[in-house]
């Protein structure tokens, strides 16, 4: 049976040569002024973008992109391609989108494009959305999941190749390669591509004939499966589609890393969809081929800028395959290759002078003794090469590019060195894992260029700083890891200390001094007992503890920290629910007038009853909202049950009003005022009745968008208070910047007021410098009537706390129209 054996060494080196070389020609063509030559011949040809919707390295994409580039197109001069990396599986937010089309629209303001080609779903809606920057242009499109009219709308001038996998073929063959099996296990990620993955498995199983068992694995990241797959009985088969974080809150991994952990955790035999998992665990099959992917999309945009229209270009929906499968693992589960269909191409396979490409030579020259003495030298030398390069691959696999240390892939070994049936229990193992802090605003800031010059500085300093028992490995982005083999609890102190005086001196970067702090976790363990997995777990979550709480000290996981996490885990899984079934409580609590001796307004607060935790505190659970970034969502429904409740209030004699919180992401989200216009006309809410409170240190961040959007909320008639005031960075300068209506003084400066003289006089100065600024001024945290008395003494009319009432179910003020509070 003829088949097409590749070597995997040569077909990796090809595809890392043709990968590295794209990706010089795109810097040179990006960076490097043309000459006027140039410019003529760049007129001349035609011009198209590609967008990517993640980043370089990405190797779905990256081979898309090398096939693009092949071209091929005869007779037709190859176009001037301007590419760019949207970058979204990193930064996969709106903030992201916005820069990246003012980004654009900046570089490319006086280009014209003959076409866009873009790869994966999020540059084709990234497109389709940017109606001015590319409206007109025609587009051919790859990799989509899903139906790309979703996506295109009613944009004309569309064509392209949609994603999918063959299952019905590789299922077939894999029942055929595995006839005892019993069980078909699909994991698949918690996303939309994810729902669209599976009912793809469920259509096709529908069509075949009644088989082995077929169950769903959801998976939100790895951690939630790698001990289940160590259970699975032998007459199993699993199938790895998507891309699948490794832990929560992390970037997704790339398919053929979510494949090569799954295979690291288990004996049975893996099958996943793209050809690049081949070589990774995968055993292969009719794989999604990025490179055929890439030739084919050329192709279809050879026709479009040759004349003829995107519509008569009708949508691929059969994404090119490659009939590929790894030998190694075949040999693994004991597969006879001759079993495999005709024109499979096998990867890993070693050479074979059996084979009859070999045969007919080695007969030939068997005759001549020099010449198979030759024949054996060449063998030896081309094996000591393949060797080599195998070297250079496991180095490269291994190492980080920038850094030159160890990566991710390098960490076990490093964990597991020395001798345990020596060490005893004397010998640990402390592993600290360093994140650098505000890593984004850095790169943001001045560019992703100089954030890397941080990180190789960094890297140069650890250098310097190990001692012979430590080692080093960059474990990604911003973060490192300190493997450290150490003897007594005085070691390992001396270590904390050593890690805690890391950032005394700044870095200097291109003549820049720039102050650099990090936050760092620690964990440790018996090298007898030693479970890397477990370690590294400890550690990174201390690590982020110690970035919540905004340490620099070496914070070391313990039980409590475990507790915390997991029960913020537990918060951050019921919030979304919590806000879309209703389950968070609107309560009011009085601003009084204590010259009118009525109720002035209402201040609502944010109260939950969790069916399991009980009643979670609201500073636990909004900052939940805000790190998970569903604080939007819980700002509109407070907002809206607390106008809903206030609306029997608005007939009061008093005139009172309502307060309510808002975050600073609400403020630079640009789009709060809109919604807030539209919540406040659905329930016939006047917009002057309403004050929003935002706390001084929001307004420190881009001014610019903080003061349009406070114009505009205040263009509404709406009325802004500054909450806490005196607890942030208080500055004269944005009271009048911001145009605020009220502020609110800090409980801080009540709590002490009838003993502390020192407290009075900041109360009276705050006081005197609101009524020359024309602004009303409420304080808070009352507690007790000799505060009220000495408040109202100092000018403070309104007043805020427990001496006047607590907070209480907005329900319960409902026949409450004004009149004095009855205090608790």
């Amino acid at each position: 049976m003829p088949r097409t054996f590749v070597h995997l060494h040569a077909w990796r080196l090809r595809g890392l040569i043709r990968a590295t070389a794209w990706a010089a020609v795109c810097m040179l063509s990006a960076g490097a002024p043309a000459s006027r030559a140039e410019l003529g011949t760049q007129t001349a040809r035609p011009q198209v973008l590609v967008l990517m919707s993640y980043h370089p390295g990405h190797s779905w994409e990256d081979r898309i992109l090398a096939g693009l580039n092949e071209w091929g197109g005869k007779g037709m001069a190859k176009p001037v391609f301007h590419t760019e990396w949207m970058d979204t599986k990193r930064y996969p937010g709106t903030e992201q989108r916005q820069h990246l089309a003012r980004y654009l629209t900046d570089k490319y303001a006086h280009q014209r494009f003959d076409l866009i080609a873009t790869v994966d779903d999020n540059a084709l809606e990234f497109v389709a959305r940017q109606s001015a920057l590319f409206d007109g242009t025609p587009v051919v499109f790859s990799g989509i999941n899903g139906d790309p009219a979703q996506i295109v709308g009613e944009r004309p001038k569309v064509t392209g190749i949609l994603e999918r996998f063959d299952l019905t073929r590789t299922l077939r063959i894999a029942l055929s390669l595995h006839p005892g099996t019993r069980r078909l296990i699909f994991i698949t990620p918690q996303d939309e591509t994810g729902i669209e993955l599976r009912n793809g498995v469920d259509t096709t199983l529908a069509l075949l004939p009644p088989g082995p068992q077929a169950e769903h694995w959801i998976a939100p990241d790895l951690s939630r499966i790698g001990e289940r797959l160590q259970h699975q009985h032998r007459d199993t088969l699993i199938f790895v589609l998507g891309s699948i974080p490794a832990l929560a809150g992390q970037p997704p991994l790339e398919p053929e890393e979510v494949t090569a952990f799954v295979h690291e955790r288990t004996q049975l035999p893996v099958y996943s969809d793209l050809d690049t998992s081949v070589g990774h665990g995968s055993v292969g099959g009719y794989m999604n081929s990025g490179l055929e992917t890439g030739r084919l999309q050329a192709s279809m945009a050879q026709q479009i800028l040759a004349g003829r229209a995107p519509s008569q270009i009708p949508y691929v929906r059969e994404t090119p395959l490659a009939l590929l499968f790894d030998y190694q693992e075949l040999q693994r589960l004991g597969v006879n290759t001759r079993h495999l269909p005709e024109g499979s191409a096998l990867l890993n396979e070693p050479v074979s002078i059996f084979d009859s490409e070999y045969r007919q030579p080695l007969i030939g020259f068997s005759l001549v003794m020099a010449l198979l003495l030759a024949s054996a030298a060449i063998l030896v030398i081309r094996s000591r090469v393949l060797a080599e390069r195998q070297r250079a691959l496991h180095y490269q696999a291994t190492h980080d590019d920038l850094t030159g240390l160890p990566n991710r892939h390098g960490l076990p070994p490093l964990l597991l060195q020395g001798d345990r049936n020596a060490a005893g229990d004397q010998e640990h193992v402390a592993l600290v894992m360093l994140g650098l802090n505000r890593f984004k605003l850095i790169n943001d800031t001045y560019g992703h260029a100089f954030g890397d010059a941080i990180v190789a500085a960094m890297a140069e300093r650890l250098r310097h700083w190990r001692t012979e028992r430590e080692a080093l490995v960059r474990f990604g982005g911003d973060s490192f890891v300190i493997v450290s083999h150490f003897r007594g609890e005085p070691a390992l102190e001396h270590l904390r200390t050593r890690c805690e005086a890391l950032f005394s001196q700044p870095f200097i970067i291109n003549g820049q001094r720039i102050p650099v702090t990090a936050a760092f976790g620690m964990s440790s363990a018996p090298l007898s007992a030693l479970d890397p997995e477990r370690l590294l777990r400890e550690a990174e979550t201390a690590m982020y503890e110690a970035k919540r709480n905004r340490s620099t000290q070496v914070v070391a996981f313990d039980c409590r920290i475990h507790v915390r996490t997991t029960r913020q885990f537990q918060i951050e899984a019921s919030l979304p629910d919590a806000i879309a079934n209703g389950e968070i409580e609107v309560y009011f609590q009085p601003i009084m007038d204590t010259v009118r001796d009525c109720i002035a307004g209402f201040e609502a607060l944010a109260r939950w009853q969790h069916s399991e935790l009980g009643a979670i505190p609201p500073p636990e659970f909004i900052r939940v909202a805000t790190e998970s970034g569903h604080i939007g969502a819980l700002t509109q429904c407070v907002l809206r049950k607390a106008c809903a409740a206030f609306l029997p209030h608005l007939s009061s004699p008093a005139q009172p009003y309502l307060a309510v919180n808002v975050s600073v992401s609400d403020i630079y989200s640009g789009e709060f005022p809109v919604q807030l216009a539209k919540t406040l006309a659905s329930l016939d809410m006047p917009a002057n009745r309403l004050v929003l409170e935002v706390t001084e240190d929001m307004l420190l961040g881009d001014e610019q968008l903080a003061a349009q959007t406070l114009a505009q909320l205040r263009s509404q008639g709406v009325r802004i208070a500054i909450d806490d005031f005196g607890t942030g960075y208080s500055s004269m300068s944005y009271l009048s910047h911001y145009q605020v209506h009220i502020i609110k003084i800090d409980r801080s400066f009540v709590r002490n007021l009838a003993t502390s003289a020192q407290d009075q006089k900041i109360v009276r100065a705050i006081i005197s410098m609101a009524a020359d600024l024309d602004l009303s001024v409420i304080t808070e945290g009352v507690e007790t009537q000799e505060q009220s008395t000495l408040l109202r003494s100092m000018g403070c009319v309104l007043q805020q706390g427990y001496v006047f009432s607590r907070p209480q179910p907005a329900r319960q003020w409902a026949g409450v129209t004004g009149l004095p509070a009855t205090a608790e």
